[in-house]
C-alpha cells in the first residue's frame, strides 16, 4: 500500500508540475506588466511636470524681464527728472527714439503717470489714473522711504471684470533730496499670457499669472482669456512629483497636470498646466499595447503548456521502452565528441600495442574501413603512423597514470589536418576521442591575419585610436596613441585610465566614461594643458561602446582622439574677423558691445573709473554728397586713423556705423583725464583733411559718460553718452560734453 501511495503521489506531482509552472509564469508576466505600466505612468506624469515647470520658468523669465525693464525705465526717468531739476515730463521721456525707447518697445504703450509731492496727478499717458494718490498706501510708503527701490503691487483697475495690473512705482527726489513725487507705470498681466502659443501647452493647456498678495489672476485656456480672484494653487495632495501643484478649486472640468514658478520679487506666480488627456496620451497607448501583448503571451503560454502536457503523456509511455537501451548507450554517448575509439591494452604479448574494441561510424570513416572490419584489430597495425608519431606511448602513459590528456596537433601526412585529441583511461584500456578542428584553426589563422590588417590600418590612421575594457584598462592602442603615451613617458596597455591620465584629468573624463559604459556614443572636445614650450592643443574625442554578441552588455569602448588644434585656431581667427569693421579696420558694433560689457564688468570688480565717448563727424553729409561715397569712405578711414593715433594702445576705438564712432577709456585716475582726451580728439580732428587733393574741413562732437560700478546695462551707458553727444551738437558742435558717473555712489568723481 505504501508503494502504491508513493506512486500515486509521483503521478500527481508529474501531472501538476506543468500547470503549476504555467500559473507561476502567467502571474509573473501580469505582475511585471502591471509594474511596468505603473512605472511608465509615473514617468509620463513626471515628464509632464518637468515640461510644465520648464514652461512656467520660461513664462516667469519673460515676465521678469519686462518688469525689470519697467523698473529700469522708472529708474531712468528718476535720473533724468533729478538731472533736469524736476522739469522732465512724460512726452519728452516717451518720445520716439527717446530714453524710454532704449529700454521698452514703443508699441507696448504702457500706461504712465507722474504724481507731484502732494499726490496730485501731474501728467499721464496711455491710461486712466486716479487724480489724487496722496491717500493710497503705496504713495505714502514712497513718500516716507528714502531709498531708490521701486515698489511692485497688483491693484484692481476694474472690479466688475476682475481686471488688475502690475504697478511699478518709484520715488522722485528734489534738488535737496526731499520727496518730489512718484513715477508710476502699469503693466497688463494679459500681455504675458500672450506667450501661450509660443509655450505650446497643448490642447486644453492652462497658462496663468497669479498675484500672491491679492489673489488676482489672469489665465488662458486655448483661445479663452479670463481673470479671477479666487484661483489659488498648492502642493498636489496625492504622492506625486514635488514640483507638481494643484488648484484649490477646479479651474474647469478638464483634469490637468500643473507646475508653477514663483517670482518672489514681484509677488507673482507663473503656472502652466497640461491636460492629462494630452500629456498621458502616449502612456495610454503603451498601456494598451502592454496589456494586449501580455494577453497574447498568456494565450500562447496556455496553448504551449497544453501541448506539453499532451506530449509529456506520450513521452512517459515511450520512455519505459527506451530507458534500458538508453542505459546501455549512455557511457558511449557521454564520452562521444566526434570520432570515438575504445582501445584495450595488449601489453607485452603485442609489443605494447592496443586492440580496437569499439569505434563509432565517424571513427571508422577516419580510418578508411567499415566498422565491422576494424573491431579486434591492433591499432598499431591499422595506423602505423600513430605508433611512429608516439600516440601509443601517450595511451600507455594515460593508462599507467590515470591522468587524461588533451592536445591539439597537426597531421602533415596526406592532406594537412588539425585534430583535437582527448585520451581518458577506462578499465584496462583507454577511450580516445578525436575531433577535426581544421576549420577552426583556419578561422583562427584568418582572424589573426585580419587583426594584423586592422592593426596596420589603425596605425596608418592620423587619429589616436585605443580600446579600453569595462574595467577602464587600456587593451589596445595604435601607433599614434603609442607615440603620444611615449611622449608622456608612460606605457598604457594593461594599465588603468586613472593611472595614466592622472586624477585631475580623470575627474573631467569620468562623466563621459560613465555615459559610454551605459551604451551611449559620446563626442566632446578636450583642451590639453600647454606643453613646456607653451603650445596648446585641442582634441575632438569620440567614445564608441563595444557591445557583446547578444547586444545586451557593454564590454568596453573605443577611443578616437583627433587633433583639431588647426581647425580651432581657424575658427577663432574667423571669429576675430567678424568683430572688425571692414572699411576702417576698427572694432565694429558687435565687437564694441562685447568689449564695453567686459570693461564695465572690470570696473565693478576692481572699483576703477572708465569713460565712454560717443562721437560723430560734424558736416560729414555735405562732404559725402558733394564729392561722392569714395571720398566719404576715405574721410572715414582718415578720421579713424587720427582717433587711433591720438589715443593710447589700451583704449578701444570702434565704428558703430555711418559716421558714428565710440571710444572706451579704462583705468582713469579721474574724470579730468577723459576731458583732456576729448579735447585732444576735438583738436586733432579740427585740422583739415587732404583726401587725394580734396580738402575737407570737418569737426567732431563728443559725448562723454562715466562709469565706476553698480547695476547698469551697457545699452544704458551708451544711451547716456549719446544724449551728451546731442548736447555737444546743440552747443555749436566742435566740442564735447560730459556727465556724472552713472550707477556710482563715489562722490569723488566730479566733472
Amino acid at each position: 500500500m505504501a508503494k502504491e501511495g508513493t506512486s500515486a503521489l509521483r503521478k500527481l506531482y508529474r501531472a501538476m508540475l506543468l500547470p503549476a509552472f504555467a500559473a507561476v509564469l502567467l502571474a509573473a508576466m501580469w505582475a511585471a506588466a502591471w509594474w511596468q505600466i505603473r512605472q511608465e505612468q509615473a514617468d509620463a506624469r513626471h515628464e509632464a511636470v518637468l515640461l510644465g515647470h520648464a514652461q512656467a520658468r520660461t513664462l516667469a523669465e519673460n515676465t521678469g524681464f519686462v518688469l525689470r525693464q519697467a523698473d529700469h525705465a522708472t529708474q531712468l526717468f528718476k535720473l533724468k527728472f533729478e538731472e533736469t531739476e524736476g522739469a522732465l515730463r512724460l512726452p519728452e521721456f516717451t518720445r520716439r527714439n527717446g530714453l524710454l525707447a532704449s529700454l521698452l518697445p514703443a508699441q507696448l504703450a504702457l500706461p504712465l503717470a507722474l504724481y507731484g509731492p502732494d499726490g496730485r496727478l501731474v501728467d499721464s499717458m496711455h491710461g486712466a489714473f486716479s487724480p489724487q494718490a496722496a491717500g493710497e498706501g503705496w504713495f505714502r510708503a514712497l513718500a516716507g522711504a528714502d531709498g531708490d527701490k521701486a515698489r511692485f503691487s497688483t491693484p484692481v483697475v476694474e472690479a466688475a471684470a476682475r481686471e488688475w495690473r502690475i504697478r511699478v512705482a518709484r520715488r522722485l527726489d528734489g534738488a535737496g533730496g526731499g520727496f518730489a513725487g512718484a513715477i508710476v507705470m502699469l503693466v497688463d498681466p494679459a500681455m504675458f499670457i500672450e506667450d501661450y502659443d509660443r509655450l505650446d501647452p497643448g490642447p486644453g493647456g492652462f497658462v496663468g499669472l497669479l498675484g500672491r498678495d491679492t489673489g488676482l489672476s489672469t489665465s488662458r485656456v486655448d483661445e479663452r482669456v479670463f481673470n479671477d480672484d479666487t484661483l489659488t494653487f498648492g502642493p498636489a495632495r496625492r504622492p506625486a512629483d514635488p514640483d507638481e501643484v494643484a488648484p484649490r478649486h477646479p479651474v474647469d472640468g478638464t483634469p490637468r497636470i500643473y507646475a508653477a514658478r514663483d517670482m518672489p520679487r514681484y509677488a507673482l506666480t507663473a503656472v502652466v498646466g497640461h491636460a492629462e488627456s494630452h500629456a498621458l496620451a502616449r502612456f495610454e497607448r503603451r498601456r494598451a499595447m502592454y496589456l494586449g501583448a501580455v494577453a497574447l503571451a498568456s494565450g500562447v503560454v496556455l496553448a504551449f503548456v497544453a501541448a506539453l502536457v499532451q506530449q509529456a503523456r506520450r513521452l512517459r509511455n515511450s520512455t519505459r521502452a527506451a530507458r534500458e537501451a538508453q542505459r546501455q548507450q549512455r557511457a558511449a554517448a557521454d564520452a562521444s565528441l566526434d570520432a570515438v575509439f575504445l582501445l584495450k591494452a595488449c601489453r607485452e604479448a603485442c609489443g605494447g600495442d592496443f586492440i580496437l574494441v569499439d569505434v563509432n561510424e565517424r571513427g571508422a570513416a577516419m580510418l578508411g574501413h567499415a566498422r565491422g572490419e576494424l573491431l579486434g584489430q591492433r591499432i598499431g597495425v591499422l595506423v602505423p603512423a600513430w605508433r611512429a608519431e608516439g600516440f601509443l606511448d601517450k595511451y600507455r602513459r594515460v593508462l599507467d597514470t590515470g591522468q587524461p590528456l588533451e592536445e591539439e596537433f597537426e597531421i602533415r601526412s596526406g592532406t594537412p589536418r588539425w585534430l583535437l585529441h582527448q585520451i581518458v583511461a577506462i578499465g584496462d584500456g583507454v577511450a580516445v576521442t578525436t575531433r577535426d578542428i581544421t576549420e577552426r584553426k583556419q578561422a583562427e589563422l584568418a582572424s589573426r591575419q585580419q587583426q594584423a590588417r586592422l592593426r596596420t590600418l589603425a596605425d596608418m590612421m592620423p587619429a589616436m585610436i585605443a580600446y579600453v575594457d569595462r574595467d577602464e584598462v587600456y587593451r589596445f592602442q595604435n601607433l599614434v596613441y603609442e607615440r603620444e603615451f611615449t611622449r608622456m613617458g608612460v606605457r598604457a596597455v594593461g594599465r588603468s585610465a586613472r593611472d595614466i591620465v592622472g586624477e585631475r584629468r580623470y575627474a573631467r573624463l569620468q562623466p563621459w566614461v560613465r555615459r559610454v559604459l551605459a551604451g551611449e556614443t559620446v563626442t566632446f572636445e578636450e583642451e590639453e594643458e600647454p606643453d613646456a614650450d607653451g603650445t596648446e592643443r585641442s582634441f575632438e574625442v569620440r567614445y564608441i561602446p563595444q557591445w557583446d554578441e547578444a547586444k545586451s552588455t557593454v564590454e568596453g569602448f573605443h577611443v578616437v582622439r583627433t587633433d583639431v588644434t588647426a581647425q580651432r585656431r581657424e575658427k577663432q581667427h574667423l571669429l576675430r574677423l567678424s568683430t572688425i569693421d571692414a572699411l576702417t579696420g576698427l572694432t565694429n558694433r558687435a565687437g564694441f558691445m562685447a568689449r564695453l560689457a567686459a570693461a564695465m564688468h572690470a570696473c565693478r570688480a576692481h572699483g576703477t573709473l572708465m569713460a565712454l565717448m560717443y562721437m560723430d563727424i560734424d558736416r560729414f553729409k555735405p562732404v559725402n554728397d558733394t564729392h561722392g561715397h569714395g571720398v566719404g569712405d576715405a574721410l572715414l578711414k582718415a578720421f579713424a586713423g587720427r582717433l587711433t593715433h591720438a589715443l593710447r594702445d589700451t583704449d578701444t576705438v570702434a565704428r558703430l556705423g555711418g559716421d558714428e564712432f565710440t571710444v572706451i577709456l579704462e583705468g582713469l585716475q579721474c574724470a579730468a583725464d577723459a576731458e583732456r582726451t576729448a579735447a585732444k580728439l576735438v583738436a586733432a580732428v579740427a585740422a583739415p583733411f587732404d583726401l587725394d587733393g580734396i580738402r575737407a574741413d570737418i569737426s567732431t562732437s563728443i559725448g562723454v559718460a562715466f562709469y565706476r560700478g553698480g547695476e547698469l546695462a551697457p545699452a544704458e551707458l551708451l544711451a547716456r553718452a549719446d544724449a551728451l553727444l546731442y548736447e555737444a551738437k546743440e552747443a555749436g558742435r566742435n566740442t564735447f560734453r560730459t556727465g556724472g558717473t552713472l550707477a556710482s555712489r563715489h562722490p569723488d568723481v566730479t566733472v
